[in-house]
């Protein structure tokens, strides 16, 4: 496996970085109806930044829920049993975001069905909905072989892990990310790429997830690079 680390790939990896321009759409939620109303209209552009471009919020919240819905349930609206309702479902299981819109609103349905009063949002704990742009940028980091490929991994930013895992699922239309898609068109490694590809990306926060790849391709490879920065 020491040859595989250096053998050259027909493409180089460009990394690429990102950052989001997070718009406000005027629309703020107080309590669950409101919220089951506003996703069943918003644009599916909101629903994708309050369900991932979040991770890239400068400020993590303290509490980690992997979507802003179950943070706002749990911490807001206090309803820890909702939170972990919609904590539980993954988005990436759908192929589209029509189907994700109607999972969090039959999630919600039921939870109101079964609730005997609708939760409210103490005031100044509203939900402001918003809609983002992601600015994508071409990194200085590029890799020519699988030993320079996981030794990038450590100098780049979470936001490129999550821009190749991320972003690349909605922009390419397929449950594939940049990174697995890479390896699998340069060199001859199965098993590696259906590991990258078993990843359980939603559940994991983008320093975890950076880890885990690094991991597998230790454990693939051979223990040839150090722990990221």
């Amino acid at each position: 496996m020491t040859k595989m680390l250096d053998q050259p790939a027909k493409d180089p990896f460009l990394f690429r970085e990102c950052f989001l321009m997070t718009m406000p759409i005027g629309i703020k939620v107080g309590n669950l109806r409101e919220l089951l109303h506003v996703i069943r209209e918003v644009k599916e552009s909101v629903l994708y930044y309050h369900l991932f471009q979040t991770r890239l919020a400068v400020s993590p919240p303290a509490v980690e829920y992997p979507n802003d819905f179950a943070l706002w349930a749990g911490t807001a609206l206090q309803e820890i049993a909702l939170a972990e309702k919609l904590s539980s479902f993954d988005p990436l299981d759908y192929t589209n975001m029509g189907q994700v819109r109607q999972a969090i609103v039959d999630i919600i349905e039921e939870y109101l069905w079964e609730t005997p009063f609708v939760p409210w949002a103490r005031p100044g704990f509203e939900l402001h909905c918003c809609e983002a742009s992601t600015v994508v940028i071409r990194s200085k980091i590029s890799a020519h072989n699988l030993r320079e490929f996981c030794q990038a991994l450590q100098g780049v930013g979470v936001d490129s892990i999550y821009y190749h895992f991320f972003e690349a699922r909605w922009r390419l239309e397929s449950p594939i990310d940049d990174f697995s898609y890479w390896i699998e068109t340069n060199f001859d490694l199965p098993e590696l790429v259906t590991a990258i590809r078993g990843i359980d990306i939603y559940f994991h926060n983008l320093k975890e997830i950076r880890q885990t790849l690094i991991n597998l391709i230790q454990r693939h490879l051979g223990k040839f690079c150090g722990e990221p920065q």
